[in-house]
């Protein structure tokens, strides 16, 4: 069992059909394939050997696909840790994983020479700059190593937004259940085009037979993406399936209702990396006549855990959701279970979730657990599942509030003041002060204005007291930004936002 193998096949039943486009250069299937047998001889020629770990920083284009696909099929691991992640982060992620070998954009090549000790046991030192030219002269065959489905294929590093990054280990077989998984989800076959705005996502796509749109993203932050270029590209290449973060898909939606867009041949939109609110689904309804928004639950350690559309929520939730029910996110996907633990955390089960991180025995045994035999992975999230079998998302564990005798769940709070229309986003944090903790919410404002008048306090205040999850909040605070994660560019970072309030408590003793 190879991941590689999905490629191989699509090569064979796809000889001639495009498989990646990218700065208006496309490759078809068969000429993908016979990129990855020659990348993956060089890679053999360079040094690069079966069960290395293999640092992959390698931008959005033909050679990212091309990389990882030769990595799996010559049996090394590749490493996917976020860049975006800070550099004292990045760093200690990169030495924590101790890779015998590096294909990398020269940037991370300097990198290494300023933090050598990080780099010390990376041996084999690969520029993916003309990656192809260079490898255009080796063999056009290579083959496959047949792993076992159990046997470590990539380490998938999480963001860090809500903590120190972890590497979640990949084995051939969930990768392939994924794929198995997501193109049921969305009845994807290979007449769809794909564009994804989160350029992993297209590993997926291609194993599929899908082709494969690499947008042009000139920023590695999603809010900083170009909509317009986003969505020209969609319409020249006929997209019907796209992915991405939310704060990219917000943008594009503002683009395409202002100068009265429609994407009629997109029928899904699936966004990930945060809860999506339901004025988002309501900015793509009018934008997608034939289509509808998806938001999957899911995380780097299991993905998909339950999905549910746009159209599903606007039609029977929305109400719920914006009376401060929390965040629906949709029945459990196949084959994966989910339960309620310790009365609120979400924990799952089944063949796509990961059974630990790399090096890290310590966050395993945080949030592993097995049970009659059965591995259960603990997202980190709390929620609860209603009467009909639908998981509804309350927030991180670590965000709740806890207040005498009353729980304040993050996410229900954010969703009724997000309502107003003068606020971008909000965070409720229970920051300690004088020896107690305050129920607080931060506020970022769409104008960036941080002078609370007596007016919006009112109005805050009107909120609180018709929303009954918002009535223990005692003190409001406006913020000019919020810290974010580096990757989605969406997840509010609470225990900054915490940390800050309490700084500035301090400072006023």
């Amino acid at each position: 069992m190879n991941t590689a193998s999905l490629l191989e096949k699509q090569a064979i039943l796809l000889p001639d059909k495009t498989a990646i486009v990218h700065n208006d250069v496309s490759v078809t299937f068969k000429e993908l394939d016979i990129v990855i047998n020659r990348v993956a001889n060089y890679f053999a020629r360079s040094g690069v050997r079966r069960g290395m770990k293999v640092l992959v920083f390698v931008n959005p284009s033909i050679e990212l696909p091309a990389v990882t696909f030769a990595l799996f099929k010559m049996g090394a691991i590749p490493v996917f840790i976020d860049p975006g992640m800070g550099v004292k982060e990045l760093v200690k992620a990169i030495a924590g994983v101790s890779a015998e070998a590096m294909v990398a954009v020269p940037r991370v090549h300097i990198l290494a020479r300023i933090f050598p000790g990080a780099f010390k046991s990376v041996l084999v030192r690969v520029s993916c700059k003309n990656l192809r030219e260079k490898a255009v002269k080796d063999s056009p065959d290579f083959e496959l190593y047949d792993a076992a489905e159990d046997e470590m294929a990539a380490i998938l590093f999480t963001s860090g937004g809500t903590g120190t990054p972890k590497g979640a280990v990949y084995t051939h077989k969930i990768f392939i259940a994924q794929t198995e998984l997501l193109q049921e989800m969305f009845s994807l076959t290979s007449d769809d085009v794909d564009c994804p705005c989160f350029p992993l996502f297209s590993f997926f796509t291609i194993a599929m037979g899908m082709t494969s749109c690499v947008p042009e993203l000139s920023s590695p932050h999603p809010p900083d993406a170009d909509p317009g270029k986003v969505v020209a590209g969609m319409l020249k290449h006929k997209t019907t399936f796209a992915t991405g973060s939310p704060a990219i898909w917000d943008n594009v939606a503002d683009y395409c209702n202002a100068n009265d867009i429609k994407l009629p041949l997109l029928r899904c939109l699936v966004m990930f990396g945060a809860p999506v609110s339901v004025a988002m689904h309501e900015k793509w309804r009018d934008v997608l006549p034939n289509g509808t928004t998806y938001t999957p639950y899911g995380a780097t350690e299991s993905l998909p855990i339950s999905n549910i559309s746009g159209q599903y929520i606007l039609d029977n939730l929305a109400d719920a959701m914006l009376r401060g029910e929390g965040t629906c996110v949709g029945k459990p996907v196949n084959a994966v279970r989910v339960m309620i633990y310790n009365g609120d955390e979400i924990w799952v089960s089944g063949d796509v979730v990961t059974k630990e991180y790399y090096n890290n025995d310590e966050a395993t045994r945080e949030s592993k657990l097995i049970i009659d035999g059965r591995l259960w992975h603990n997202t980190g999230d709390v929620g609860r599942i209603d009467e009909e079998g639908r998981l509804w998302y309350l927030g991180r564990k670590a965000h709740v509030v806890k207040h005498g005798d009353a729980i304040m769940y993050p996410n229900p709070v954010s969703i009724v003041f997000n309502r107003h229309p003068r606020i971008k986003q909000t965070a409720l944090v229970g920051p300690v002060i004088d020896g107690r903790v305050v129920p607080s919410l931060l506020i970022e404002m769409k104008d960036g204005s941080t002078k609370m008048t007596d007016d919006f306090l009112a109005e805050l205040r009107e909120i609180q007291n018709s929303n009954e999850c918002a009535k223990p909040i005692e003190k409001f605070y406006l913020k000019k930004t919020f810290p974010v994660d580096a990757r989605h560019n969406i997840k509010i970072d609470h225990l900054k936002l915490r940390e800050w309030v309490e700084q500035n408590a301090r400072r006023r003793q």
